[in-house]
């Protein structure tokens, strides 16, 4: 499990959404229907579940998403950011075993995976949205693709949240090969 990409991953999604202005929240990002407040809401809900999940208390993800869509989107990096911080502390001091997840139980490791993943790809997200750039180690970037491809092997066809994959250069930045296999046209 490294607990070190997810840092890396919080605090660069962090720090792009501190630097927004109040116009950039409603900016379409490339998932339908969402605009980057959405997508960053979407990143708090997703942590706050996680965390909860650790704990082995079943969490109730509409409740949660309440909460979160009555922030204003002034606070949502900080949100993000701390939010982000729990969880990787929740990661550390769990248990040994699976935890419930959208896709099924998973251990420890798998699910700091999944949160990079996720992170990384909606930080791609709003700083493809906002003409920004998310500033992350391309190692970082490297290992969250691989994490990538063998997640997705999980998932039953029918229940991929994701569009399918697009294409995309070899040599093109690792963040960027991410977001075509989740779906995205970095091109």
């Amino acid at each position: 499990m490294d607990l070190e990409d997810l840092a890396h991953a919080h605090r660069a999604v962090a720090a792009l959404a501190r630097g927004l202005d109040a116009a950039d929240w409603s900016r379409t990002t490339p998932c339908p229907d969402w605009d980057v407040a959405a997508v960053v809401r979407h990143l708090v809900v997703g942590e706050q579940a996680f965390t909860t999940s650790l704990t082995g208390v079943p969490y109730d993800l509409s409740e949660v998403s309440a909460e979160v869509d009555d922030m204003p989107d002034a606070v949502l990096p900080d949100v993000l950011e701390s939010a982000g911080d729990t969880l990787r502390e929740a990661l550390a001091v769990a248990g040994p075993g699976e935890y419930p997840t959208g896709i099924g139980p998973l251990p420890l490791g798998a699910i700091a995976e999944l949160r990079t993943i996720e992170t990384l790809t909606h930080g791609w997200d709003v700083a493809r949205a906002t003409g920004r750039s998310l500033d992350v180690p391309e190692q970082v970037s490297q290992r969250a693709l691989q994490a990538s491809r063998r997640l997705m092997t999980r998932l039953p066809v029918d229940r991929t949240p994701f569009a399918p994959p697009q294409p995309v250069d070899d040599a093109a930045p690792a963040a960027d090969r991410l977001a075509a296999l989740l779906g995205r046209r970095p091109g």
